[in-house]
């Protein structure tokens, strides 16, 4: 399976099933280390390397997210990806949420709410699938040139 097919299958079709289906909590998790993945998927380094995880995060966010996340983007780090992939709960600055819960709160997505700031689900998944296709678009232009986009990346069975 190559970079390409990976981020199809993985993030674009069982991602969205997650999030589809109400699993929002378990999707924030997904959503964070996928962030750092496209960021891998930017650099010149092979996945493997280490001690590059909020690097590639932080540049993932830079390149293929909406403006709005690019003040939060130390804390999404720290408070999301990091603090959900070590202890599977999120830091203090963060509100997790979903659209429905987000509608009868009147809360928005990247907006303040008791000191800290709100992720909806529906809207952090949409934009990670944008920030995905754009990856896809990258490999179909030709303009990420390191091995690893069009090498194997995963062998499944």
């Amino acid at each position: 399976m190559t970079v390409k097919e990976f981020i199809n299958q993985v993030f674009l079709d069982e991602y969205n099933r997650i999030v589809n289906q109400g699993f929002h909590y378990i999707s924030f998790a997904l959503v964070g280390l996928g962030i750092e993945f496209l960021g891998g998927c930017l650099d010149p380094y092979d996945f493997g390397e280490t001690r590059l995880s909020k690097a590639r995060f932080t540049n993932a966010l830079k390149m293929l997210f909406p403006q709005g996340y690019q003040q939060h983007s130390n804390a999404l780090y720290e408070d999301l990806r990091s603090a959900l992939a070590h202890q599977f709960r999120p830091g203090s600055r963060f509100w997790l949420t979903h659209s429905e819960e987000s509608q009868r709160e009147n809360t928005q997505h990247l907006g303040a709410f008791k000191g800290g700031t709100v992720l909806i689900a529906e809207n952090f998944y949409q934009d990670f699938s944008d920030a995905c296709k754009k990856v896809i678009e990258m490999i179909d232009k030709g303009t990420l040139t390191h091995p690893k986009s069009s090498g194997q990346f995963l062998k499944i069975t």
